[in-house]
C-alpha cells in the first residue's frame, strides 16, 4: 500500500490512571492534546498542512501524501540534515579535466535547522531557527490544476543552500534524472545533477578516484535534468541552473529523502497520480518533446574518409537493398588516421581536400535517396581557422582577466569555447551552420556542450551560473540555424547533452559514447537506462551508436556485439551507425555476407515500424509520453518493474527485452500482470512472472500485450526522403499497411497521418479462426494471397483485405473481436496479422 494522508486527530485517546500506572499517575493531568493541523492556502488539487506545528505535509486532493515532511530537530556535525528544513552557508568550486567536473565545497558554518514553520498567510511560510531568525521563505502556489510550485528564497542570513527533507517508506521508488547509465530506480542513491562528461568505463561510485576525469562517477551525466517520477504518483522538478543533490532513502536509517538546492529556487510538483498525467502536466509547463521530421525514424548510416568513400557507401547500401534515409559524415571538416584511431580535424567549415565537391556529393546522395548530415561542436581550437575569427573579437568564453579561457580539449590540444551568451558570437556560429546548409547539409550532430568551465566568464557573467545552461544555448544555436533557412527542406540536429529546456529544442538526443563491449559499466547495457531516464524528463526521440563508439580502453566491437546492437537499434526510436574510434577495426554492417543479411533484415524492420514510431513521436509531442517507456510508466503499482534496467516498453503495447550479455542465447524476462504474446509467435504467456526467453544471436525477445496495435509499412520502402522509381519512398505504398493486432482487450491506435485502427473486444475464445470483412465471409487464401482472403495460423490468422472497413473475428464459433480500419484510400491494401 502507498501511504495515505495521515490521520490528523485533534486529541490523543483517553488513558485512565490505571492504564498508565507503571509510568506513574497520581494526580497528574492527562496528556496534552496534539495541536490541530494548520492549513496552508493552496489550490490546484493539493492540500498543505503544518502537522504537529512544524512539519509540512503536502498531499493530493484524494488523500495521497506526496511530500511527508520530516519534523524539525538537531543536526549533528558532519551529518546530513535529516530534518524538515535546514540551511547552510556553502561555496562550491569545481576542478575540470576533459569535460568532467569534481566539486569542492567550503562551509561557512554548520547546518542551521528550521525549528519553526510560521504560517505567513496566502501560501507563505517563514522558516525560523531557535533564535527566531528567518532562515528562508517558502511560498506555495498552484498555477494550474495538478501543478504545485514551492518557491524557496533566502532568509536574513548568508545561507544560500537549503535542504528539504521528507519521509521514505518501503513503497517509495524514484525514476528519472535524464541520462543515467547504471540505474533506472534511484532509491538508495544520492544523485547529484550537474552537466558533465559521463565517463568512459563508468565508475559505480560517486566518489572521486584518482582517474575520476576518465571514468566519471556513477551519476555523472551529460543530460542530468533534476527531475524524478515518484511511485507516489507525482513528478518533481527543481528549477535551477546550479548543481542539485537528491538523497533518496540513501542516508542515515534510509527512512528519509531530501533535496539539497541553492537558493533561490523553485520546486515544481506535478501530480497524476497516473504517470501519464504527471508527464503531461510537467511537459506542458516546461516543454514537450519535440516532434522531429519523419526522417528521424529511418535508418541512418555513417560514412567517412572523403567524398569518394561516402559515395561508395551509398552505392553499396543500395546495391544490397538496405533501407536507409541518411548518410552522416563526421569528418566533413577533415580527419586523419593516427595508428588505429581516426582523428577529426577541429574546424568549422569543410575540408576541401577530403571533400572537394560537397555540393555535388549532397546532390548525388539526394538522388540516391539520402539526406546528408554533417558535424559541429562548440570548441574553437587555437590551431584552427576559427581562432583568429573569434578570439581577437572577444567571442570566446573568457578567463576572469578577459583573455580567452583555454583548456586541453577533446583532441588533447589547447582550445576554447564559443561564447553563446555573446549575440555576435552566436550569430557567427549560426552562419557557420547555415554555410554548411548552403553546401548541401540537411542536418548535423550537435556534439558536446558539457565542457563550459566554471571559473571563467561569459557575456552574461560568471560561467558557473551558465554551465548547466550551455547545452541549451548550443541547441538554441542549432535551432536558429535550421529554422532560419526557409527553403522548404526539413532538417534536424542530434545532440548528446542537455538541461531544463532541451526537450523542446532538440530533435534527437543520443546516448553518448558507449564502449564497444557488453560491459555494464559503459557498454551496450547502459543504452536502456539512459533512454528510460531521458523519457521521464521529456526527451523522446532517442538513439545510440550501433556497436558502440569508444574503444580507447577496451577491445573493438565483435560480430556478436554488432548483431545484438543492430537488433536493439531496430526497435529504438532512432537507428544509427557510427564508425567508432578505430573504424578500420570495428565490426561493420558490410563486414561479411551474414552481417549484411542480418543488417538488411533489421533495417527493413525498423523502416516498416516508421508509422508506429512516428505516431508515438506525435503522441510524445502532444502529451509528454515518450516513445520508449520505462515499465513503471505503464505499471506504476508493480514494485518489481521500477528497478528493471534491461527491458523497455515501446509505446504502451510492445515490450522489448534485448540480449545484452556476451554469448547468451536466452535471457530472463519479467512480464507485468496480464497476457503477453511473443512477437515472433507462440502461445500467449501470463504475466506478473519472470519467463526464460530463447534468443539465438540473430533474434531479440519482443512481446505485445492484448489490445496492442502496430501499423507497419509493407516491404519495399527504401527511403523516407528524395524518393524515386529506383529508390521507393513511403509514397510508393500510400496507405497500404501491414498491421499487427493482438486480441484479448480493447485497443486503439492513430497514425500521425490520421489513419486509425481499433479493436473492440467482445469475448475470449478458442478454436478455429474465421472472419468476415465488411460482413462477407473470408475464404482461405491461395499460395499467393489475393484479397479478400484469410490464412489461419497456429497463433491466429492473416487477413488480406482492401480497406478501410471492419473485420469480425470468430474463435471456435464465438464472435471474439471486431477490428475497424478507418481512413485512407478506398483501394488501400491491408495485411492484418491477428494474434489470439
Amino acid at each position: 500500500m502507498l501511504p495515505r494522508r495521515p490521520r490528523l486527530a485533534s486529541s490523543l485517546p483517553f488513558l485512565t490512571c490505571a492504564s498508565i500506572a507503571l509510568a506513574g499517575c497520581g494526580s497528574e493531568s492527562p496528556p496534552t492534546p496534539a495541536p490541530s493541523p494548520v492549513k496552508i492556502a493552496v489550490d490546484g488539487g493539493f492540500t498543505a498542512e503544518l502537522v504537529d506545528t512544524d512539519r509540512l505535509v503536502i498531499a493530493s486532493a484524494d488523500g495521497r501524501v506526496l511530500l511527508d515532511g520530516l519534523p524539525p530537530g538537531a543536526v549533528a556535525d558532519k551529518a546530513p540534515p535529516l530534518v524538515g528544513f535546514a540551511v547552510r552557508d556553502v561555496t562550491t568550486t569545481y576542478e575540470m579535466q576533459v569535460g568532467s567536473f569534481k566539486p569542492s565545497t567550503t562551509y561557512g558554518g554548520p547546518w542551521r535547522p528550521a525549528s519553526h514553520l510560521v504560517n505567513a498567510g496566502k501560501g507563505a511560510l517563514d522558516l525560523t531557527g531557535d533564535d527566531g531568525r528567518v532562515l528562508a521563505h517558502v511560498v506555495l502556489t498552484a498555477p494550474t490544476p495538478g501543478h504545485l510550485v514551492a518557491e524557496l528564497t533566502p532568509g536574513e542570513g548568508p545561507e544560500r543552500r537549503i535542504s528539504w527533507g521528507f519521509t521514505c517508506n518501503d513503497d517509495d521508488h524514484f525514476a528519472g534524472f535524464g541520462a543515467q547509465s547504471l540505474d533506472v530506480d534511484h532509491r538508495g542513491f544520492t544523485v547529484p545533477t550537474f552537466v558533465s562528461e559521463q565517463g568512459v568505463g563508468k565508475s559505480d561510485s560517486d566518489g572521486y578516484a584518482a582517474n575520476w576525469f576518465v571514468v566519471g562517477t556513477r551519476h555523472a551525466s551529460q543530460v542530468p535534468i533534476p527531475e524524478y517520477l515518484s511511485r507516489r504518483g507525482y513528478l518533481l522538478l527543481a528549477e535551477t541552473d546550479h548543481r542539485a543533490v537528491f538523497a533518496l532513502c540513501s542516508e542515515g536509517d534510509k527512512k528519509a529523502a531530501r533535496l539539497e538546492l541553492d537558493l533561490p529556487v523553485k520546486v515544481h510538483v506535478f501530480d497524476g497520480p497516473a504517470p501519464a498525467l504527471s508527464l503531461d502536466r510537467a511537459t506542458s509547463a516546461f516543454g514537450r518533446p519535440r516532434m522531429p521530421p519523419r526522417v528521424a525514424f529511418a535508418p541512418w548510416m555513417d560514412g567517412i574518409y572523403g567524398s569518394a568513400n561516402v559515395r561508395a557507401v551509398a552505392k553499396k547500401l543500395r546495391d544490397n537493398t538496405i533501407p536507409s534515409s541518411v548518410i552522416w559524415t563526421e569528418d566533413w571538416r577533415g580527419g586523419e588516421q593516427s595508428g588505429d584511431a581516426y582523428r577529426l580535424k577541429e574546424e568549422w567549415e569543410v575540408d576541401t581536400t577530403l571533400y572537394p565537391d560537397l555540393p555535388a556529393l549532397s546532390k548525388d546522395l539526394h538522388t540516391a535517396g539520402f539526406d546528408f548530415f554533417v558535424y559541429f561542436n562548440p570548441f574553437v581550437y587555437k590551431t584552427s581557422k576559427a581562432w583568429p575569427e573569434t578570439a581577437p573579437k572577444g567571442w570566446l568564453v573568457q578567463s576572469t582577466d578577459g583573455t580567452p579561457y583555454t583548456f586541453t580539449g577533446a583532441k588533447f590540444t589547447d582550445c576554447g569555447l564559443i561564447d553563446l551568451d555573446n549575440p555576435q558570437a552566436r550569430d557567427w556560429a549560426v552562419k557557420k551552420m547555415q554555410a554548411a546548409i548552403a553546401l548541401g547539409a540537411d542536418g548535423w550532430m550537435n556534439d558536446f556542450a558539457e565542457w563550459l568551465p566554471t571559473d571563467g566568464k561569459t557575456a552574461k557573467g560568471p560561467s558557473e551560473a551558465r554551465h548547466n545552461l550551455y547545452p541549451v544555448l548550443w541547441q538554441e544555436t542549432a535551432r536558429a540555424a535550421i529554422d532560419g533557412v526557409t527553403d522548404g527542406q526539413e532538417r534536424l540536429f542530434f545532440g548528446r547533452s542537455g538541461w531544463i529546456g532541451t526537450p523542446a529544442l532538440a530533435d534527437v538526443i543520443w546516448a553518448g559514447d558507449q564502449r564497444t563491449d557488453f560491459e555494464k559499466d559503459d557498454g551496450m547495457p547502459t543504452v536502456l537506462p539512459i533512454g528510460i531516464g531521458l523519457g521521464i524528463v521529456g526527451i523522446s526521440t532517442y538513439g545510440h551508436d550501433i556497436g558502440g563508439y569508444q574503444s580507447s580502453t577496451n577491445s573493438t566491437s565483435t560480430k556478436e556485439l554488432f548483431f545484438r546492437w543492430t537488433e536493439l537499434g531496430a526497435w529504438s526510436p532512432v537507428m544509427r551507425t557510427h564508425h567508432g574510434t578505430a573504424p578500420k577495426l570495428e565490426w561493420t554492417w558490410d563486414k561479411d555476407p551474414e552481417t549484411i543479411d542480418h543488417f538488411r533484415r533489421y533495417t527493413r524492420l525498423h523502416t516498416a515500424l516508421v508509422p508506429y514510431l512516428e505516431s508515438l513521436g506525435k503522441t510524445a509531442s502532444e502529451s509528454g509520453l515518450p516513445i520508449w517507456r520505462g515499465l513503471m510508466l505503464g505499471y506504476p503499482d508493480d514494485a518489481a518493474v521500477w528497478p528493471i534496467t534491461d527491458e523497455v516498453m515501446i509505446g504502451d503495447g510492445v515490450l522489448l527485452a534485448p540480449v545484452m550479455t556476451e554469448a547468451a542465447i536466452s535471457r530472463a524476462v519479467y512480464l507485468p500482470k496480464g497476457r503477453w504474446y511473443p512477437w515472433a509467435g507462440g502461445a500467449a504467456i501470463d504475466g506478473e512472472a519472470t519467463v526464460m526467453a530463447s534468443a539465438p544471436v540473430a533474434e531479440i525477445p519482443v512481446y505485445a500485450r492484448p489490445g496492442a496495435i502496430v501499423p507497419m509499412y509493407p516491404d519495399g520502402v527504401m527511403t523516407l526522403v528524395h524518393g524515386s522509381a529506383a529508390v521507393p519512398d513511403a509514397s510508393s505504398v500510400g496507405d497500404d499497411r501491414v498491421v499487427a493486432l493482438f486480441l484479448g482487450a480493447a485497443g486503439d491506435f492513430h497514425e500521425a497521418s490520421g489513419l486509425q485502427y481499433t479493436i473492440e473486444h467482445i469475448a475470449d475464445g478458442s478454436g478455429a479462426v474465421t472472419a468476415t470483412w465488411q460482413g462477407a465471409a473470408l475464404s482461405a487464401c491461395a499460395a499467393i494471397p489475393k484479397a479478400p482472403c484469410l490464412t489461419a495460423t497456429a497463433d491466429g490468422a492473416t487477413a488480406n483485405v482492401t480497406g478501410p472497413g471492419s473485420l469480425a473475428v470468430t474463435l471456435g464459433g464465438t464472435l471474439a473481436a471486431k477490428i475497424t480500419v478507418a481512413g485512407g484510400a478506398a483501394a488501400r491494401k491491408l495485411t492484418l496479422l491477428v494474434r489470439r
